[in-house]
């Protein structure tokens, strides 16, 4: 087999990883450090296995990271050696200097020219190793690739059958004896120490029972006493749930092998009880998560939209899988470890494919049936209508998928690609398991961030209590922290997904490390760091002038003589220069210079200048408005079709609160460039005017006297100026009266004429002075 002949160069391999450390531990081993590398290199150009590619790895790795911290380490001495040559000065031109000096100086250039060369083969060292690394991915992907087009003998030909028996008596006898082998290492080791593993046995029994006990005793009771009212009470119990089963199997599975197996068993035999150890866990956690997603007998506590009768219908199937995937795992490694033929090996992988393909043809079969029969929105069992349909209507697309997985899987089993068919059909398994958890998590995290650190959460109303922070900013801060908790997951369910392609998880998280160096755009290198410095600057500086413009209103300004709108103006031109100032502080901090914020405010001006007139006129105008004041907060202004009073004058519109209670937003610049009367300029006084028609026949002296009195007698009309009565005109057989007062606000005016109209008819009726 293939194995076999590639065995000199796996001991090759093996010893130039034995080296590694060594050459790595020597000083001035960085000239062989590059060798190994080139000799890794060299046998990387032949046909190599993928754990010969996993351990060449592990050793290019090794490399280059003490190539990296020998880079590292040394830098400050270069560094310091510079200092000091640059405080020595250059070397006079007519080589008159004193001897001793000349002598430091050649001393220290000579350590700084061979620590520089060193540095630079270290540096060197570090990038062949990253592109080393990538050819190793590269042969990696290729070698799946190459395995999943690897075509065997189909089933249902005749040779497939002629060939696994007449290899049969073979791979029975190594099946037979790593079975042997496994028992004899059971016996010996109750024999020798009988009541160390009974005890932990039971030990195992008792974690099982509490482990039980918790997850379903103990969690319930506990979220219906602790936490409080939301989405938390059902995700957290979800996930408790999850975690105590799969720590529990995991301490019931190290306890076991502890009662089974002696500290250092065989080698096969201790590979085998970690297998099984490892897929008994991994059956534990699938079975555990569909279990508790499902909630067939607790609806209540079902988290995804799925109704019952979808719940039933999946119930079996988190178990079914979890068994399916680990009885093809367990049977593909046994057979590897008791170095079964390539028949046996070939029928086992068939086996396992029809073993998965049965559970995903039957879970398909199951979804689609319960989608098909019952109508959305109903129950399929009792027919009466349901909150929430049968599954999301994204599931309709992952059928569609999943059959089409299927269907290739089914016709690589005729056509011989039977690696090709077991993976498909593993893959999509793995698949489902992978989003759920990834879902399940996400949940979780977002509901345990808006339960603790939302305004209404339990650290949320402490921290609004102790330090004065709006609920509306704490809600905004657990909604980032919950988005970027979830882009984590997210970023580990697509590793763990792009694990069986060939790319490990290493190898996604070394590419995202990548991305730390940053983008260069010109001279301006944008990297997550200098993002983050550049957000936390911000956030800062914007809490800062915050609490400036807060205490220079509430605190400062009251102490002066300005008005009101004054106060208010000049407070929201402070808080337009502190985001103005934030903003040039975070692109500071990202390494704009003041020249590059030039530059970036003249292009933007170039898209200003076309598309963003109106706002920035608005904008400008606003600025005006604050600076010159001529309407202030508070102003009875009319503007256009709009009066009423000026409430808040914000960056591009003034609002302006009707007569009627409604608010009217005017642009800025229509207080600029239009007619603007303003009813309260510099405190302007209302006048109350009116226009009385009354008959020649009627005394002018009495009526001028009535008028005079009621202006005089009312509270609100001003003696200075004194209220006036005068005739304006005597037309149509009528005399035509016109009084006038002020009262201070052009605000009282509308009432003290309504109260005066009262008055003066009251008079005329008790004087029988009649109007017509």
């Amino acid at each position: 087999m293939t194995r076999f002949r590639k065995a000199p160069l796996l001991a090759l391999l093996c010893l130039l990883l034995a080296l590694v450390p060594a050459l790595a531990a020597e000083t001035g081993s960085v000239d062989q450090a590059r060798d190994q590398l080139a000799a890794i290199a060299r046998e990387l150009d032949k046909q190599v296995e993928d754990i010969e590619l996993l351990r060449a790895r592990e050793a290019v790795l090794r490399i280059q990271d003490e190539a990296q911290k020998r880079v590292d380490a040394r830098t400050p001495e270069l560094e310091s050696l510079d200092a000091r040559l640059a405080q020595l000065g250059q070397a006079p031109e007519d080589g008159r200097e004193p001897a001793d000096v000349a002598r430091e100086r050649r001393s220290l250039q000579g350590q700084r020219n061979a620590l520089d060369a060193e540095l630079r083969q270290a540096g060197l060292a570090v990038v062949e190793a990253g592109q080393l690394l990538e050819r190793i991915a590269s042969a990696r992907q290729a070698r799946f690739h190459e395995r999943l087009a690897e075509r065997t003998t189909p089933p249902w030909r005749l040779a497939f059958w002629q060939d696994l028996a007449d290899n049969a008596p073979r791979d029975l006898r190594r099946l037979d004896a790593l079975w042997q082998e496994s028992a004899r290492t059971v016996r010996a080791h109750w024999a020798d120490t009988p009541g160390r593993p009974a005890g932990l046995l039971l030990a195992a029994l008792v974690v099982l029972g509490l482990g039980c006990w918790l997850g379903w005793g103990w969690v319930p009771r506990l979220v219906a006493g602790k936490l409080p009212q939301g989405r938390l009470r059902r995700s957290a119990p979800a996930v408790a749930r999850v975690v105590i089963a799969t720590m529990a199997a995991l301490i019931v599975t190290s306890l076991l092998r502890a009662a089974l197996l002696p500290v250092r068993p065989p080698e096969q035999v201790a590979a085998l009880a970690s297998l099984a150890a490892g897929l008994v866990v991994f059956s534990t956690f699938v079975t555990v998560l569909g279990s508790v997603l499902l909630s067939a007998r607790k609806p209540s506590w079902r988290l995804p939209a799925i109704s019952d009768a979808g719940a039933r219908a999946l119930r079996p199937f988190p178990l079914l899988a979890a068994l399916a995937i680990a009885a093809a795992i367990f049977s593909q490694r046994v057979g590897a470890l008791a170095n079964a033929s390539l028949g046996l090996a070939v029928a086992i992988a068939v086996a396992g494919a029809l073993l998965t393909l049965a559970v995903v043809i039957a879970a398909l079969a199951r979804v689609q049936r319960v989608q098909s029969t019952a109508t959305p929105g109903a129950d399929e069992a009792t027919g009466e209508a349901e909150a929430t349909p049968h599954f999301r209507p994204w599931v309709n697309a992952a059928l569609s998928l999943g059959w089409l997985a299927a269907a290739v899987a089914v016709l690589g089993l005729f056509t011989g690609h039977i690696a090709l068919s077991s993976f498909i059909a593993m893959q999509v398994l793995w698949t489902a398991v992978v989003l759920a958890s990834a879902w399940l998590a996400m949940r979780f995290i977002d509901d345990l961030a808006c339960a603790l650190l939302g305004g209404r959460g339990l650290a949320g109303r402490r921290i609004n209590t102790r330090f004065g922070i709006e609920a509306r900013r704490l809600d905004q801060v657990a909604v980032v922290l919950s988005l970027l908790a979830r882009i984590a997951v997210a970023l580990l369910a697509l590793m763990a997904l792009a694990m069986p392609y060939g790319a490990s998880g290493d190898d996604l998280i070394a590419r995202v490390r990548g991305l730390q160096e940053g983008i260069t755009i010109g001279q301006l290198v944008l990297s997550p760091g200098n993002i983050v410095r550049a957000l936390l600057v911000f956030v800062l500086a914007s809490v800062l002038f915050g609490l400036f413009q807060r205490w220079l209103a509430q605190r400062y300004l009251p102490t002066t003589k300005m008005d009101e709108g004054m106060r208010s103006s000049l407070a929201s031109l402070t808080g337009y220069a502190g985001v103005v100032l934030a903003v040039a502080m975070a692109l500071a901090a990202i390494g704009v210079s003041l020249e590059r914020i030039a530059w970036i405010a003249s292009a933007l001006s170039v898209g200003i200048g076309f598309g963003l007139q109106a706002i920035v006129q608005n904008f400008i105008s606003g600025l005006i408005l604050l600076a010159e004041r001529p309407v202030k907060v508070g102003d009875w202004v009319v503007v256009g079709d709009a009066e009423g009073d000026v409430r808040r004058i914000n960056v591009r519109a003034t609002e302006i609160q009707t007569g009627d209670r409604t608010t009217v937003l005017v642009p800025n610049s229509e207080f600029i460039t239009k007619t603007v009367r303003n009813r309260t300029f510099s405190k302007a006084e209302g006048l109350v005017k009116i226009v009385l028609p009354m008959p020649l026949s009627v005394d002018p002296d009495l009526v001028r006297k009535l008028l005079l009195e009621v202006f005089q007698e009312h509270p609100g009309i001003l003696e200075s100026p004194a209220p006036n009565v005068q005739i304006d005109n005597i037309d149509g057989g009528r005399i035509i009266f016109n009084a006038t007062g002020y009262v201070s606000t052009p605000r009282q005016a509308g009432a003290t004429r309504s109260a005066l109209l009262f008055e003066i008819l009251r008079r005329m009726r008790a004087l029988r002075i009649r109007m017509e």
